[in-house]
């Protein structure tokens, strides 16, 4: 028992980790040479090939794939943003007599990062609430350095590198 025990934690241990290289599900803000994207396109992918992070973006005009050097980043960013349905939450609670309120009252959150490169441009992405822990960890591990975060938002990427940044003024 001990000796199966043991093994498995070998195992654990040195197993590579299953992650994925490639998230499929976000929006893309702004990147480096890109002029135009559409604002309800989600169809787009982050991916790492080897020393590049690759992002490809069929609505983009007038490029549809970016590429950025790791060697080209300077930091990593995320913010969130919570907001609410009211609309559906009303409607959902009138026809639910009343349970459905809940829904507006609820936050929803929207999950941004921006890979800033060291020549002043930057890559923003919304990401999709199931998937921002990913990106997180795929932007992360691929830079080699903390992402900046403010405090308020510092509980969403709990568990990561993270640096605490004063929040910017508006």
């Amino acid at each position: 028992m001990k000796r199966t025990l043991v093994l498995l934690i070998i195992a654990y241990v040195f197993t590579p980790s299953a992650y994925s290289q490639t998230a499929n599900k976000l929006r893309v803000l702004t990147a480096p040479g890109v002029t135009e994207s559409k604002p309800k396109d989600w169809k787009n992918s982050l991916a790492i090939s080897g020393d590049k992070l690759m992002l490809h973006c069929p609505q983009c005009s007038p490029v549809q794939t970016v590429a950025i050097a790791k060697t080209d980043i300077a930091s990593l960013r995320y913010g969130q943003n919570a907001y609410h349905h009211w609309v559906s939450g009303i409607v959902t609670g009138v026809a639910s007599l009343g349970v459905g309120l809940i829904v507006g009252a609820m936050p929803h959150h929207q999950h941004y990062f921006s890979v800033d490169t060291k020549d002043g441009k930057a890559l923003g992405i919304q990401a999709d609430k199931h998937d921002y822990r990913q990106i997180a960890g795929m932007l992360e591990n691929f830079a080699g350095m903390p992402i900046k975060v403010t405090a308020k938002d510092a509980h969403f990427l709990s568990g990561f590198n993270t640096q605490i940044v004063a929040a910017e003024s508006k």
